[in-house]
């Protein structure tokens, strides 16, 4: 079963997913800008409507206890347009941490995931159903960093739930991957994020030999690569046989990617991706598992 806001459903109907999303979030304590708060529903279920004509049905939301979540507004989207909806428990970066994170116990916050994914998140009956997006610095990991990473190996290895990660800029997935799996976390259940910004074939490969899952999650941020490279390095990973551990999605965390602003918003896998990895002759076998078979197993515990 998968964990939604709205409760369990089965992985047969997970249906098409995005992989990684933030449909609530308010990063401006750290990115000091308005343009990364993004908190008001009607705008927010505007701009995910018109993804029903993809057929795109769930979304994995990657909103931390740190990044402005708000699980009772992402209950409302769910109820009032029908997408299924996976939340998160996790801390992201280090300069987001509260001194409540830096000073605790892997224990403690381990204690804290262990509730919001088995009893309710705040005061709510609303349960995460999966750790994410812990993150790293780029190239770098901080003490509070690594604690947030042994507490979600610890949980993990005991609930079996799925963990997402941010690797800053697509770097440390070895070592993120490393300290999981070390910690009794089953390579499977773990998704490495954002690593379409670092389009190194040899680290991909290396990485997915250990059994992990990789995020192609930053869709249309042309600003790192391009989308045409995307689908050309995704192409040679699915000929090297990985197609079962490959996952797409955008990674809107700006209201400026928003469509009402002229931009691709959350359409870009299904609007345009598709068809250039198409052209690179993906089949719809393997693009059905990067959508909808490897998300629905990697989520169900």
């Amino acid at each position: 079963m998968i964990q939604t806001v709205c409760g369990l459903i089965s992985k047969d109907q997970l249906g098409i997913v995005m992989s990684h999303e933030h449909l609530i979030l308010d990063l401006r304590a750290v990115r000091n800008d308005q343009e990364s708060y993004i908190s008001e529903v009607n705008e927010v279920i505007a701009e995910i409507e018109p993804l029903k004509k993809y057929h795109i049905q769930s979304f994995i939301e990657l909103t931390t206890n740190d990044m402005g979540r708000d699980v009772n507004k992402l209950v409302e989207i769910a109820k009032r347009t029908g997408f299924h909806i996976v939340c998160a428990t996790g801390f992201y970066l280090r300069p987001y941490h509260s001194s409540w994170l830096e000073n605790a116990s892997v224990e403690e916050i381990a204690e804290l995931f262990t509730k919001e994914l088995t009893e309710g998140i705040d005061e709510t009956n609303v349960k995460a159903g999966i750790i994410g997006e812990i993150a790293t610095s780029y190239r770098h990991i901080f003490p509070s960093e690594k604690k947030v990473f042994e507490a979600a190996a610890k949980v993990s290895s005991k609930l079996g739930c799925p963990i997402s990660t941010h690797c800053d800029m697509g770097t440390m997935g070895d070592i993120q991957s490393d300290l999981l799996i070390k910690g009794g976390v089953s390579p499977d259940k773990i998704i490495l994020g954002h690593l379409d910004l670092n389009l190194n074939l040899v680290y991909h490969k290396e990485l997915l030999e250990k059994g992990v899952n990789l995020a192609f999650d930053t869709i249309s941020k042309t600003k790192y690569n391009s989308d045409e490279a995307r689908a050309k390095h995704l192409k040679k990973l699915l000929d090297l046989g990985y197609e079962d551990h490959l996952l797409l999605s955008q990674d809107v965390s700006r209201r400026s990617y928003f469509k009402k602003f002229g931009n691709h918003s959350y359409e870009a896998v299904m609007g345009y991706f598709l068809d250039l990895l198409k052209k690179e002759q993906v089949t719809e076998k393997q693009i059905e598992k990067l959508l909808i078979k490897n998300p629905a197993r990697i989520l169900s515990y």
